[in-house]
Order: structure tokens, then C-alpha cells, then sequence
């Protein structure tokens, strides 16, 4: 890839960086104030409160068995499912709530808007 974009007429490069919501310093720190360690990998309890944050009409609650979720690797779909059969994989959805989903928005717009100044400054 590098060799290509290397040798490329100059009028058809482009940069570009990929950023997720989720991976910012900010948006961690504020995930272990919460959550701790029930913050988990998989249908995480700041996945949930953004979601809250959007649709506040269509939260579900419900009997969480085991409360957080086990962890672990798996291998593929199938593997997914016996392991982690209700979708978590070490992590407590049942703490999140919709203010602190507005929370995790404020941080994370602000943080995306930060990378992307900075990626700006870059180029």
C-alpha cells in the first residue's frame, strides 16, 4: 500500500485517519469513573447510555444472569454465541443510564473534534 500511495500523482492522495468514539483517553477515563471494571468489551454499559442518551423511549430493562458477563477470546461466530450467549462479554449494560450517556457524547464529540484539528494540523 505504502509503495502505491508513495508513487501516486500527488493530485490523487488523500489522507485520512479512522476514529472511533469509543477509544479516546477521555472517553476511557470517564468509562472506569463509572463502570470500573464492568465496563467489559462487548455491550458495554457506555455503549448502552449513548444509546440511552439517543432513544430514552426504547430503553429495556431486564434480569442480567450472571450481572457482569464473563470475558474471554472467542473464535468466530459460532463460538461467539455458546460463549456469550446474551451478547456481553464482561461488562454490566444494567449500570448505564441516559445522563451519562449525554456525558460520554459531550466527551467524545469533543474529542473527535480535537483529532480532527489536529489531523488538520498535519496535512
Amino acid at each position: 500500500f505504502y509503495e502505491a500511495y508513495a508513487t501516486a500523482p500527488a493530485d490523487t492522495r488523500f489522507n485520512c485517519r479512522l476514529v472511533n468514539w469509543f477509544t479516546g483517553r477521555k472517553v476511557s477515563a470517564l468509562a472506569e469513573e463509572l463502570y470500573g471494571n464492568s465496563e467489559g468489551g462487548h455491550a458495554t454499559p457506555s455503549e448502552v447510555a449513548v444509546t440511552q442518551a439517543a432513544y430514552p423511549e426504547a430503553i429495556k430493562t431486564g434480569v442480567l444472569e450472571p450481572r457482569v458477563a464473563p470475558s474471554g477470546r472467542f473464535y468466530g461466530p459460532e463460538d461467539f454465541r455458546r460463549r456469550f450467549p446474551d451478547g456481553r462479554i464482561g461488562s454490566d449494560p444494567s449500570l448505564a443510564s441516559p445522563e451519562q450517556g449525554m456525558r460520554f457524547i459531550a466527551v467524545a464529540a469533543q474529542a473527535v473534534a480535537d483529532t480532527y484539528a489536529e489531523f488538520l494540523a498535519e496535512t
